[in-house]
């Protein structure tokens, strides 16, 4: 660090006491005052050359993120160190780490550190809004016993804070047979052989919206839960959210709701295994969820709005991609042509999520979850759980379901 030393407020303080009691010494005569403002002046000097040329010291510090991905509304903490690596003590130092974009920080005084000892602090971090901030720079600096100087002597260069969109809690989208369990046992994939002769990837636990016929029943007997059997041909399709980010299409508050539900769809997904990607309506792909090294939530910290509209084009061209098994599309205000590509999604799983009043009504391939009105999780979740009960009603009256279950084995008796 540089051994220039500048004034404290203080400091200039009593230079400028020293300018009057000269200028008062000049005008009334009086030697005395001449004298005061002298001796001012040799302070300051005093505690400048002391800073200077006495006051060596060699710190280590650190600057930590915890978590190291913050969410809006989540607790974020930065927690520092500072290390006293030379021979001899430090003197009284104060430690101040710039955030908010420079307009807040947060001060410290860091007491003498004998050789080889360790000061921490920490100080919460706000969150209240998606994106990315720096945070820095953090700054070590010792004062002179008055406090009339300073000096830096240590500095920690900014660092990049991602603040991740708020992840709610919803019940998983139905896609009959394609989703994959969070559990820790679904993630040791391994090929079993069916009762049915046929060749699936794994077992996993039963979630809301799973295909009944599925029901692995020798694995239910014998844990006493029901098990679904996941294909391995399931195992390889793909999810595809769509983000509406065109600035015709939202207000704030709905672009920001888009977000969150996108995030909050995608976390949901994850947590299924399932491969998951985010197109927005401008054509750009911000991710695929899970990849850590083009994590999609991380994209989504600092997506901003596009003019550039092609959604019904987007939907279009996911409706030809075999490989697509579910769409889940996070809507503003749209026009016709993008309902028109919604219902023509046939054969595939879709989803339609409202942030802005839209006239769409659910149908036999399309579930509308209304969130312009009613908070989203809440929405969410009513309409996914009230398609599983009509989905699983339907199955009941299937004339083909008594068929598929009597075709597995009988349920041994539990010993």
């Amino acid at each position: 660090m540089s051994r220039r030393v500048e004034l404290t407020r203080r400091g200039w303080s009593l230079i400028g006491a020293a300018g009057g009691l000269a200028v008062g010494s000049y005008l009334l005569g009086a030697v005395e005052l001449l004298a005061l403002a002298v001796v001012a002046v040799v302070v300051v000097a005093g505690g400048a050359g002391w800073l200077a040329f006495g006051s060596s010291v060699d710190l280590a510090m650190t600057r930590r993120v915890r978590p190291p991905r913050l969410q809006v509304g989540a607790e974020g903490r930065i927690d520092l160190i500072v290390e006293n690596r030379a021979e001899r003590a430090t003197p009284l130092l104060t430690a101040t780490d710039w955030f908010d974009e420079g307009r807040r920080a947060a001060r410290f005084l860091v007491p003498p550190l004998a050789p080889g000892a360790t000061a921490r602090a920490a100080y919460r971090i706000p969150t209240r809004r998606r994106g990315r901030y720096q945070v820095g720079p953090l700054v070590v600096r010792a004062s002179d016993p008055f406090g009339l100087t300073r000096r830096s002597l240590a500095e920690v260069e900014e660092t990049d804070v991602l603040v991740r969109p708020r992840i709610h809690e919803i019940v998983a989208p139905v896609a009959v047979g394609s989703r994959v369990s969070a559990d820790a046992d679904a993630a040791a994939r391994r090929s079993v052989v069916s009762d049915l002769g046929d060749e699936f990837l794994t077992l996993r636990d039963y979630e809301l919206g799973d295909d009944l016929r599925r029901v692995h029943w020798r694995s239910t007997a014998r844990t006493g839960e029901l098990m679904i059997r996941q294909d391995e041909a399931r195992w390889r399709s793909r999810a595809a959210i769509v983000l509406d980010v065109h600035p015709e299409g939202h207000d704030f508050e709905s672009f920001e709701l888009a977000v969150e539900a996108t995030a909050s769809v995608v976390a949901r997904l994850v947590r299924l295994q399932r491969r998951v990607e985010v197109i927005t309506s401008a054509g750009t792909v911000l991710g695929t969820g899970g990849d850590p090294r083009h994590d999609v939530l991380d994209q989504l910290a600092t997506v901003a709005a596009d003019p550039d509209d092609r959604l019904a084009t987007v939907l279009e061209h996911l409706r030809s991609h075999r490989r697509v098994d579910l769409v889940v599309a996070v809507l503003g205000r749209v026009g016709a042509d993008v309902t028109r590509a919604l219902g023509a999604l046939a054969g595939i799983d879709a989803i339609a999520v409202l942030t802005q009043p839209v006239a769409l009504t659910t149908t036999s391939s399309l579930v509308v979850v209304d969130a312009s009105a009613r908070p989203f999780p809440d929405v969410w979740n009513q309409a996914l759980s009230t398609r599983f009960q009509a989905s699983g009603r339907s199955r009941r009256s299937h004339p083909q379901w008594p068929a598929a279950r009597a075709s597995s084995p009988p349920s041994p008796s539990p010993r």
